[in-house]
């Protein structure tokens, strides 16, 4: 009994300790018992997974400060020439001229929210505690009715998509994540692609319980993306150039996927990018 009261007040004092002070230190003991032990062990276990949720957190809170850091800039740009295309608009006369004004304003305003809204989705799922609901989805249909969804815009661009679609292709996720993942995966080869677009959605040949969708776009010579980087977040092949991106399109991409149980990766070869999203089958 004496024993097993020491033993005690030395795991207690250990964790009176630990709980009042910013330290790495867990509890140790060297006694024969093996309740004992076992009480340490356990005591360990949620000392060690506290610390753990505690530097996610950290790193969530430091990812969403850099977040909107990097981001008020995209958002002051728009704004700024808001100002000044509204100054023009005013002091034209010519009806023509304030109609070029009035498009430009529009262009600007629809960036702006694109922006903000790109910004609150990312904070959204960039949270340790983030889940989707996932069920059975005809995922053909899904990518499908997002891409007719962006016909103008792929008319505008001079880029006609080489489509190569099975039907029928059933996985285990989340409808609108993979609506969002496809939506930024056509947004970057809108503003990234050049020449040629392809998008397939095929079963796995190396998994049968998979089915894999890939996006690929020509590259122009200055806007090589890296593989390795292009899920990194506000990563832009080609700094230099402005274009309407927030740089985090396929970060969001590679949440949403992860969040689904699922892999995706991008590649670079003869002049090709591609993106392939693999998610369960059933």
């Amino acid at each position: 009994i004496f024993n097993n009261r020491s033993q005690i007040k030395s795991i207690r004092d250990q964790v009176h300790f630990i709980s009042r002070n910013d330290t790495n230190k867990r509890v140790s003991f060297y006694g024969k018992s093996r309740s004992m032990s076992r009480l340490a062990k356990d005591i360990n276990y949620i000392i060690d997974n506290y610390n753990s949720k505690e530097l996610e957190i950290k790193k969530q809170d430091k990812e969403i400060k850099d977040t909107l850091t990097n981001m008020s800039h995209d958002i002051r740009t728009p704004l700024t020439s808001l100002k000044g295309y509204f100054e023009l608009l005013e002091e034209s006369e010519d009806p023509e001229e304030q109609a070029r004004y009035r498009r430009i304003i529009s262009e600007r305003i629809d960036s702006l929210e694109e922006i903000l809204e790109m910004m609150f989705f990312y904070t959204k799922v960039s949270n340790v505690n983030y889940q989707v609901s996932l069920e059975s989805l005809n995922m053909s249909e899904i990518v499908m009715h997002t891409l007719f969804s962006y016909f103008d815009d792929f008319e505008k661009s001079g880029l006609t998509p080489n489509i190569d679609i099975d039907e029928n292709l059933n996985v285990i996720g989340n409808e609108q994540s993979i609506k969002r993942i496809m939506q930024n995966l056509i947004k970057n080869c809108l503003v990234h692609g050049d020449n040629s677009v392809d998008i397939s959605l095929k079963p796995s040949v190396t998994d049968s319980k998979t089915i894999i969708l890939i996006v690929s776009n020509g590259v122009r010579e200055n806007d090589i993306p890296d593989p390795q980087k292009v899920f990194d977040r506000f990563y832009k092949a080609d700094n230099s150039r402005h274009v309407s991106s927030s740089g985090i399109g396929l970060s969001v991409a590679k949440k949403l996927t992860e969040a689904m149980n699922g892999k995706i990766w991008a590649e670079y070869k003869d002049n090709l990018f591609s993106i392939s999203v693999e998610l369960p089958a059933i």
